[in-house]
C-alpha cells in the first residue's frame, strides 16, 4: 500500500499558531485539531444507546485551534477561520468560542 502525506495544517491556521505561541504566555499551549470529544464526555450512562448518539456527535466535531491552560489543565479558547459546526454543544462549558 503506498500513502500520500496531506497538508496537514494549512498556512492559514500555521500563521495563527505561530502568532499565538509568541503572544500567549509560558502557561498555555496551542492545540490543532482536536475532536471535541476530547475536551467533552457524554453525560448519559456509559453503554447506553443515548451516550453513544452523543458520542458520535461530539466526535465529528473538529476544533481548528484550542488554547489550553496548563496550569488549570483545561481548554480556555476555541478559535476558527470558519463556523464551527455544533459549536452550541459548548455553550455552558466556560470555553470562549471565536469564530473569525
Amino acid at each position: 500500500m503506498e500513502y500520500q502525506v496531506r497538508e496537514f495544517i494549512n498556512e492559514k491556521y500555521t500563521k495563527a499558531v505561530n502568532i499565538l505561541k509568541d503572544n500567549l504566555k509560558e502557561n498555555y499551549h496551542v492545540f490543532y485539531g482536536v475532536r471535541l470529544s476530547e475536551i467533552l464526555f457524554p453525560a448519559s450512562e456509559y453503554g447506553t444507546d443515548a451516550f453513544f448518539k452523543e458520542f458520535e456527535l461530539i466526535n465529528s466535531v473538529i476544533l481548528p485551534l484550542v488554547i489550553f491552560d496548563l496550569t488549570q489543565r483545561k481548554p480556555m479558547m476555541i478559535i476558527s477561520f470558519d463556523k464551527i459546526l455544533d459549536a452550541s454543544l459548548l455553550e455552558g462549558t466556560n470555553i470562549v468560542v471565536l469564530e473569525c
